[in-house]
């Protein structure tokens, strides 16, 4: 193999996983609830608006630990239902930049706070976009981790999480809540990028 084509199969290598790299980067702020920090071994509620990247409700946000529930990803997680006093359905939301066509994979962990007869619902929303999943299987024992996908039809895209029951705060835990552009394998990148290689060197000769 010469030199050029060693740098240029070492060059499609790079930008095969540069490209999965960014593009599986998590498109939800926050997603963890990390911010703002709760004190050690409590918990706390707070306006939307002082919770990095989410909007709607007020969001209760437990400190990993507290009542001997963990995290299941970092050091807090949030309650849906935030007040014991409210008379209308908890929602929170976040929306995100997406490109039309493309497919992103959707994740979060779920868990019921002291009824696994609780139930929550997840929406989709964008232009032509309106997809709605109600999750009642969660339990209180142990965190569920919901996976999907869909494809954008707009270039903003709306996730949001709504109480099905919005009175008491039995409510449902929420953490770690990933989007991510959906792309081939780095190995698939690569290969694809080695036959395009061939096929110019075989022009060339």
């Amino acid at each position: 193999m010469t030199t050029f084509s060693r740098i240029a199969v070492l060059g499609i290598l790079g930008a095969s996983l540069a490209i999965t790299t960014s593009a599986s980067a998590n498109l939800i702020e926050n997603g963890s609830f990390e911010n703002p920090e709760v004190t050690t071994g409590t918990w706390d509620y707070f306006s939307s608006d002082d919770v990095a990247g989410w909007n709607g409700s007020n969001i209760e946000i437990w400190e990993s630990g507290f009542n001997g529930v963990n995290a299941y990803e970092g050091d807090q997680f949030a309650e849906l239902n935030a007040h014991p006093d409210m008379t209308d359905p908890f929602g929170i939301y976040q929306e995100i930049d997406t490109i039309i066509g493309q497919s992103y994979a959707l994740s979060f962990a779920y868990r019921a706070r002291e009824s696994s007869a609780e139930s929550f619902m997840l929406s989709l929303v964008g232009d032509g976009l309106s997809t709605d999943w109600t999750l009642d299987d969660h339990v209180t024992g142990s965190w569920s981790v919901f996976s999907g996908s869909f494809t954008a039809t707009s270039l903003k895209t709306t996730i949001k999480f709504t109480s099905v029951s919005p009175e008491g705060t039995i409510g449902n835990f929420l953490d770690d809540v990933r989007v991510t552009a959906k792309v081939p394998e780095p190995g698939t990148l690569a290969l694809m990028g080695l036959g395009l290689l061939g096929l110019g060197f075989r022009r060339r000769r």
